[in-house]
This record gives C-alpha cells, structure tokens and sequence, in this order.
C-alpha cells in the first residue's frame, strides 16, 4: 500500500467517529486476504497454540437475537458453530481472539524473519476506504443490490436467522451467495487490490480502544491509546448492518474475546 494523507472518521457517524482530521498513513503492505482456516491450523500444527476458545471454555455463536457462549467451539468451527468440512479451509478463521491474532503474527515473523503484525485502525481505514477517497464501503460508495460486492447481511441472511426484513438490519434486495462466511476472495477487490475488507469477518486491529481518541489529534501513523480494556475491530461481518460495515465505523472487544463474526488478516 502507497501511503498518503486522508480524512479518518466520519461527521455523520457516531460520536467515536468524531472529530474528522487528516492523517498520514507511510507506506506498508497489507494482506490481500483474510487469514483462512487452513493458514491458521498450519500455526497450529507447528506451535501446538491452543486458543483463548480451548482454554476459556468455548467461543460465542449468534442466535440470532444475541450471542450465547457455546462450549467447545474453537477456530475448527464455523460461525453456526457446526465442524468446519475441509472444503472450506479458505474461509476466513473465527472464533480466534486479540491474543490468538498476536500469537499467529508472532508465529509467523519468527518463521519467515519479517515484521508481521496486526494493522493499526489507521491503516485499515486507510486501505477500506481506497486510500484519499475514503470511500462509504470497500467498494464504492453506493448500495448495493443486482452486483454481487461483498458478503453481507442480505435477504439470505435474514431468512436463515429468521429476522423481519428491515432496511436498517440488512442490505435490503441484495443476495451475495452466502449465509455465513465466504471463501475469501470470492468478490471483487477494491481499488487497491485488497478482498473483504467490508464484510465477510470483522477483523482485529492492533490498536486500543478509547471512545474520545480522536480528539487528540495524533496525524502520523496513529498507534492508538497506550492503553485500554478493548482493542478496535473493524470492517464488519456477515451479520453486521449496513451502518456497522462503513469503513469508518468502530468497534471493540476485551483482548479475550471470541466469536463467530471476528477474524484477522496481517500486514507489515
């Protein structure tokens, strides 16, 4: 990714997405892809790691009114929370935590020399929302509904979760192919040549979460608090509203925390 100076945040979104300022992103690469089921078991088998989901009692699956935390759910699982079947090794890995995204990095920068990490939401904004554009979506700026886009919460979603149909819960006449995950890859990239960035998993950023952090105005490279309860997660999931998948939304979870809808891609 080349790097530039953009506008993060966003004037009509919520309060944590406020104030709007410039800020300059230095050059980095970034992964095209989520990081599939079949990356994560390759650390798995090498380390031996066991998941925060293995050692604290399981994971969180969607209802579809809420969350329940099922036990022995782990990254083998899909978001249903059914034995993930070996042709789905490239879909993006759930039910993997902060501290699970780290230790695969670490993993990972050890096995090949190079400085894997988890994005900065800084970087993430910058990439979803095609760099100076700062697009609404990874892929543009408009909703969609006959050109298949992103894996989103569609018509196919609803009917399976049993949701009244509502323009503000999902993308309302629009049908990507898939209830839960999709392979990664399946859709169009955007500008920059990066895959699922709106969509598919919400993916774990490197930073802290503070509600007011963009009040402080850091405008290079902005690392986030020193520190917090929640690390930032962005971009959105299969499951997430049309408000919750805009590049500049915000969200946040306990550094433990696991779940159906979150997974990682890396960058350095």
């Amino acid at each position: 990714v080349k790097g530039g100076i953009y506008q993060m945040g966003n004037p009509q979104g919520k309060a944590d997405e406020k104030p709007v300022r410039y800020v300059k992103i230095s050059n980095f690469y970034i992964s095209k892809f989520e990081v599939t089921v079949s990356d994560f078991r390759a650390f798995v088998n090498s380390t031996g790691y066991k998941t925060d989901a293995e050692k604290k009692g399981g994971s969180y699956v969607f209802n579809g009114e809420k969350l329940e935390l099922k036990k022995g759910i782990n990254w083998r699982f899909d978001p249903s929370g059914t034995p993930r079947k070996e042709m789905e090794d490239n879909h993006p890995v759930v039910h993997v935590s902060w501290n699970d995204a780290v230790a695969y990095c670490n993993w990972l920068k050890q096995s090949t020399g190079k400085s894997y990490r988890l994005p900065t939401e800084a970087e993430w904004e910058f990439v979803a929302g095609n760099a100076d554009k700062h697009t609404k979506f990874s892929w543009g700026n408009y909703q969609p509904f006959n050109i298949r886009v992103s894996n989103l919460a569609d018509d196919n979603t609803a009917t399976v979760l049993k949701w009244t149909k509502s323009s503000d819960r999902i993308f309302w006449g629009y049908q990507d192919g898939f209830v839960f995950t999709a392979p990664v890859g399946t859709y169009t990239p955007n500008e920059l040549g990066v895959h699922d960035l709106t969509g598919n998993v919400a993916e774990w950023c490197s930073d802290w979460y503070l509600s007011n952090y963009y009040n402080q105005n850091q405008k290079d490279n902005p690392l986030g608090p020193n520190k917090g309860h929640s690390k930032i997660v962005r971009g959105g999931s299969w499951e997430s509203t049309p408000q919750e998948t805009l590049t500049s939304s915000r969200d946040y979870h306990p550094p433990e925390f696991r779940s159906c809808f979150i997974g990682f891609r890396i960058c350095y």
